[in-house]
C-alpha cells in the first residue's frame, strides 16, 4: 500500500514534516510505539501527530499505526529492489500528471532561456548534482556553469541577465544562502531545487522545486552524511534541460 502521498507531503507543515521525515526513516520502531512515545522521538505534541494522521487520510492513531503494519508486511513480500511504494519512485510516478510542476516548469524554461549565463550552486552532493546539470545546459547550448566553491566571490557587476540554479537539500546550508544572497543584491533570477518549500533557500526564491523525501543520514543519531535520495533532483535537471532543448528546436523550426 502506499502510506504517503506526494499531494499530501506537500501541504505539510514544518512539525507534520518532522513527523513523516521520523516515521519514513523510523518504520519498524514506529509500528511499536503508542502516541506519546511517537510525539517524545520527534519532539512534537500528541496533537500535531493527530493533525499529521488526518493530513495522510487516516482517522486516528490506531487507523494509522494499522496502516504502517499493512505497509510493512507487503514490504516483505515484495521481491522487486525498487518497490513502487517507495518515496523517489511515486515522485516519478506522479510528476508528468502534476499540474503545478508542469506551470513551474514552464516559468523556469523562461527564465533559463532569457538569460545570458545559467550558474549551478550546491555544495557536497548538491555541488557534484550541479556539475551534472551544468554539463547538461552546456550540452544544448546554454551557457552554463557550476560553482561549488562556497568562498566563491560575488561578482561587481550588475547580475540581471544571470539565472542561479541552487541546490540544496535542507535548503538551509550557510555558504549556499550567502552565495544566493549576493546574487540576488546583484539582480540575478533564483531556481531553486530543495526537499522542501518551508526553507530559507525556497523562501528566497523566485521559483523554488521541492520534492519532499524522507530525510536520510549514514549515521542517523549524529545527522551526518546525508543520504536522501536525490533521484528527484536528477529527474527535475533532465527535464528541464530536455524542455529547453525542445524550445531551441520549435525556435529554430520557426526560422526555417
Amino acid at each position: 500500500m502506499n502510506l504517503f502521498r506526494h499531494e499530501q507531503i506537500c501541504r505539510m507543515n514544518e512539525s507534520e514534516l518532522a513527523v513523516y521525515n521520523y516515521v519514513s526513516a523510523h518504520l519498524r520502531e514506529v509500528e511499536k510505539m503508542n502516541i506519546r512515545e511517537l510525539s517524545a522521538a520527534v519532539g512534537v505534541s500528541t496533537t500535531t501527530i493527530l493533525r499529521f494522521c488526518s493530513r495522510i487520510g487516516c482517522n486516528g492513531y490506531t487507523e494509522f499505526k494499522y496502516n504502517v503494519h499493512r505497509m510493512l508486511e507487503e514490504q516483505k513480500e515484495t521481491k522487486a529492489y525498487f518497490p513502487s511504494e517507495i518515496p523517489a519512485i511515486q515522485y516519478l510516478e506522479n510528476a508528468r500528471n502534476n499540474q503545478e510542476l508542469v506551470w513551474q516548469m514552464e516559468v523556469a524554461v523562461e527564465l533559463c532561456m532569457k538569460a545570458r549565463q545559467v550558474l549551478f550552486i550546491g555544495i557536497g552532493t548538491s555541488g557534484s548534482l550541479g556539475e551534472y546539470g551544468a554539463r547538461f545546459f552546456a550540452g544544448v547550448g546554454v551557457p552554463a556553469f557550476a560553482i561549488t566553491d562556497p568562498y566563491y566571490p560575488t561578482p561587481i557587476q550588475e547580475m540581471e541577465n544571470t539565472t542561479v540554479i541552487a541546490l540544496s537539500v535542507s535548503g538551509e546550508t550557510p555558504a549556499v544562502i550567502y552565495l544566493i544572497d549576493g546574487y540576488k543584491k546583484k539582480r540575478a533570477k533564483v531556481i531553486s531545487i530543495t526537499n522542501t518549500n518551508q526553507c530559507t533557500l525556497a523562501k528566497m526564491s523566485d521559483i523554488n522545486f521541492s520534492y519532499y523525501m524522507p530525510v536520510s543520514y549514514a549515521w542517523q543519531n549524529a545527522k551526518e552524511a546525508n543520504l536522501t535520495t536525490q533521484i528527484p533532483v536528477v529527474y527535475l535537471l533532465e527535464m528541464l534541460m530536455r524542455k529547453i532543448h525542445m524550445k531551441y528546436d520549435e525556435n529554430d523550426d520557426k526560422v526555417e
